[in-house]
């Protein structure tokens, strides 16, 4: 991957293609909305890998993540992931143990684990 600077905005060419990353929203995403959705992302590809292999099924699966951010940095503080799942059949003992598993095989998540506080809830709809 590459990135060059060009008209207020980074462009990163990946595989998938072009990737605008910018402070200005109209120009591209905003660094730590990527950061958050890299770990977001490789958290639910992990959950979905255990959930498979554990034959848990489930209709659909959405994860809200919420950030908190303090100091003049603006330092991302902790992420709250709030998983919704749609049809699954598990009590909420195996859910917790399911995602919590997830939770440690995420290699995204376990790169900044003890820098940044990760925490996690669950509904039913």
């Amino acid at each position: 991957m590459k990135l060059t600077y060009d008209h207020d905005r980074w462009e990163a060419n990946a595989g998938y293609g072009p990737l605008h990353i910018s402070r200005e929203e109209q120009a591209g995403y905003k660094p730590y909305e990527l950061f958050v959705s890299a770990i977001t992302g490789c958290l639910g590809e992990v959950l979905i890998q255990v959930c498979r292999k554990k034959q848990i099924t489930y209709q659909e699966l959405a994860i809200l993540p919420r950030v908190t951010r303090e100091g003049a940095l603006n330092k991302i503080t902790c992420i709250h992931f709030d998983f919704t799942f749609k049809g699954i059949e598990v009590s909420d003992e195996q859910l917790e143990k399911v995602i919590k598993l997830a939770m440690r095989n995420c290699s995204m998540m376990q790169s900044v684990i003890g820098s940044i506080k990760m925490i996690f809830s669950h509904e039913r709809i």
